[in-house]
């Protein structure tokens, strides 16, 4: 269980599911937007996620799986899982991972859970290796830097770890070799 406070949750939870209504439900027109006072059976409207959830756990609604992880998406992430943007994707600012965690606790998708992985673990590799080169765009204009625009919220996450990791690394073997480093320290 994540943190009550976590932003990303908030995020997650607040990602809107197309649903389709298989039933009537009486006084809940306003959730579709219509001057109608019921909600009736086959409409179609988005909910957000954790009305989804609790809807579709009582059989009232029938979920449908979001743009950002159709067959089309799951097709590029297969091709080339580096050329994907998943900041886009995902909603609430690029949360690509969060939102797919979350459709997994509600729909068994084999093929959703190995794209999430296969895309984050291809993914992972070249996050690392553009972390560690930031070094070299002194603050940003540069490919690390370009390249992390793309990112999803838990990638961004990781790349500021290898990007601070290598800043500290690059600041102890100067501090070994007596050099002096950009904040002035050294031996």
């Amino acid at each position: 269980m994540s943190a009550f406070y976590d932003v990303q949750e908030f995020l997650a939870d607040s990602q809107r599911l197309p649903s389709k209504v298989l039933l009537d439900i009486p006084n809940c027109g306003h959730l579709e937007g219509s001057a109608d006072k019921d909600l009736r059976q086959n409409t179609t409207l988005e909910l957000p996620y954790w009305l989804a959830n609790k809807l579709s756990d009582q059989d009232i609604i029938d979920l449908t799986l979001p743009r950002p992880y159709n067959q089309t998406v799951r097709n590029a992430l297969a091709a080339s899982p580096e050329a994907v943007h998943l900041r886009n994707l995902g909603g609430g600012g690029g949360s690509f991972y969060a939102g797919g965690v979350r459709l997994l606790q509600l729909t068994e998708d084999p093929v959703l859970a190995n794209t999430l992985q296969d895309a984050f673990r291809t993914r992972l590799v070249q996050i690392m290796d553009q972390s560690q080169h930031s070094l070299a765009d002194h603050g940003g204009e540069g490919a690390a830097y370009e390249f992390s625009q793309g990112l999803d919220t838990w990638e961004k996450e990781l790349f500021h770890v290898g990007e601070t990791s290598a800043k500290q690394m690059k600041n102890w073997l100067d501090a070994r070799t007596g050099k002096k480093t950009a904040s002035g320290g050294g031996r």
